[in-house]
């Protein structure tokens, strides 16, 4: 089983439908994504992190659309955001000049042995060496 965690941005794509500013159709390989994660059982990690992102976005019924057939199919699991974790984030994210939340996201997916889902090009560039990300669409 391979755990993921995922980016607010494909929860956008997905929710939305979206289309790139290129004309590519990431809403479509957002779902793409998660019918594989369906498929193979494997799992999807959260923390409160993304909820938060969500709230500032959509109201509590869009974001229990968004995650409830995921969390009725076994698939989506919640994960608490350590303070070591919050700590390191919060330093990294001073460091670097990057989002606090994308540090996070990206320590915990290194803590929890799990793989980002982002479309974000910092985590390709600047977060690399914390932990692997990759596109929806690049899900083997």
């Amino acid at each position: 089983m391979t755990l993921y965690l995922v980016d607010t941005c494909i929860w956008r794509d997905f929710y939305e439908n979206r289309m790139s500013k290129s004309g590519n159709p990431i809403g479509t390989y957002a779902t793409g994504f998660f019918m594989k994660i369906l498929k193979r059982k494997d799992k999807i990690l959260f923390s409160e992190g993304l909820l938060k992102e969500l709230n500032t976005d959509y109201n509590q019924e869009d974001i229990d659309d968004m995650l409830n057939m995921l969390i009725q199919c076994n698939v989506l699991s919640k994960i608490d955001i350590l303070k070591t974790e919050f700590l390191e984030a919060k330093q990294l994210s001073e460091k670097r000049n990057l989002p606090f939340i994308d540090c996070l996201n990206a320590i915990q997916a290194r803590n929890h042995n799990a793989i980002l889902v982002t479309r974000d090009e910092h985590y390709f560039k600047n977060l690399r060496d914390i932990t692997l990300a990759v596109r929806p669409e690049d899900v083997k």
